[in-house]
């Protein structure tokens, strides 16, 4: 052949682009080369890239419009009036599918080695994390101001990295106390005392938004940028907290959880196990509705003290919510897992490096598959 489709990925999505890169033997200015997809694909002119020791010509082909499944690319030349194939190459498009990887801090102390662990995962793994600050670490006396720098510096550093700033609230007795607030020591979900385990939900709207704004302000104080995504604790949420999250600006929420129980309370979710990202109703947080926000459930697990063993379940339903190794997906999907920057030690690491190394066969960066590991903030503005 005159050409080699060259720097050309076998998996595409459909959301995205497809940039093709021709390397001809020769100049072919005069013979108009064009590039297609096959069947179904528009025709494109090719255009020259650059100069160099290669004779190189590319185009951007569009996907949208197209079925998942398997396409040629077919690269033509135009001599004498008639069309020349010079170069092909078989890829694969696909709908996308999502995994974003949260991480709460819990509003107590966080050692530097859990932390350490957690960005050492994130690195090996490329995998950009979703950081849930929480700021009641500067209104208790149960962590040090010296941890709660460490905490901060960490953080900070994480998100200079490219790793996203969110938040995350617990009803702790005292946070609540320093908002201007009554706390409430009931519902909850372990009978602690503390407030640690009392749900959003069990304050009104309008103290709802108090604890928000005033994390908001804790957080600008201390330099850290303005979240756009939240997370209740406990995954209890309800349409008060919603609408109170759109009114402020956030653009995605992780409350959600499959329906059930959290120790002694219910949750207040009616989701199915499978559920996916959806923009909810004003007035039932599990109904789709015409909020400005996106609901992102938590439906990947919980990695909280598993270890390499007692993972494998999760393993095993991530996986099967997603399309098998090798096979294009037929409708966009997502998963949002959540873990925690001071539980993760030596034993929790292992079970991650496990959970996140059964997706390489799916990653769309390595070119296996339409897998991306996300923010929550990226899956809200891809999820439209």
């Amino acid at each position: 052949m005159a050409a080699r489709i060259d720097d050309t990925r076998r998996w595409y999505t459909i959301s995205d682009p497809a940039p093709v890169v021709v390397c001809f033997i020769r100049d072919p200015s005069a013979t108009g080369p064009t590039v297609r997809f096959r069947p179904g694909g528009a025709e494109v002119p090719l255009g020259p890239t650059g100069t160099g020791l290669q004779i190189t010509w590319g185009a951007s082909l569009d996907l949208r419009g197209a079925k998942p499944g398997p396409y040629v690319i077919e690269v033509t030349e135009h001599v004498a009036g008639h069309e020349v194939l010079v170069a092909t190459k078989e890829i694969l498009v696909s709908e996308p599918e999502y995994v974003v990887w949260t991480l709460d801090f819990e509003g107590d102390a966080s050692s530097d080695q859990a932390m350490a662990n957690t960005g050492d995962i994130a690195d090996e793994q490329k995998i950009p994390m979703t950081i849930m600050w929480n700021p009641r670490a500067w209104t208790t006396t149960q962590v040090s101001a010296e941890r709660a720098d460490a905490m901060l510096a960490w953080t900070k550093t994480r998100v200079a990295k490219g790793d996203e700033l969110s938040l995350h609230l617990h009803m702790w007795s005292d946070f609540v106390r320093a908002a201007g607030l009554v706390p409430r020591t009931a519902p909850n979900w372990a009978g602690r005392g503390d407030g640690y385990d009392v749900p959003i939900t069990a304050y009104p709207e309008n103290d709802q938004r108090a604890l928000i704004e005033y994390s908001l302000g804790l957080m600008a104080e201390h330099g850290l940028a303005r979240p756009t995504t939240f997370r209740a604790g406990g995954q209890f949420a309800n349409d008060a907290t919603l609408r109170t999250l759109a009114a402020l600006g956030f653009v995605a929420d992780a409350s959600a959880v499959p329906a059930g129980a959290f120790g002694r309370l219910p949750y207040p979710w009616t989701l199915a196990s499978d559920a996916q990202p959806y923009r909810p109703s004003a007035t039932d947080a599990s109904k789709p509705g015409d909020l400005p926000l996106l609901e992102a459930p938590t439906i990947g697990g919980n990695t909280y003290a598993f270890d390499v063993r007692t993972i494998q379940p999760i393993i095993r339903a991530d996986l099967g919510y997603l399309s098998p190794a090798g096979e294009v997906a037929t409708t966009r999907r997502a998963i949002t897992i959540v873990s925690h920057p001071g539980t993760i030690d030596a034993t929790e690491r292992a079970a991650l490096i496990a959970l996140f190394n059964a997706f390489a066969p799916l990653r769309y960066d390595l070119d296996n598959g339409p897998l991306r590991f996300v923010t929550l903030a990226q899956l809200a503005q891809a999820w439209r």
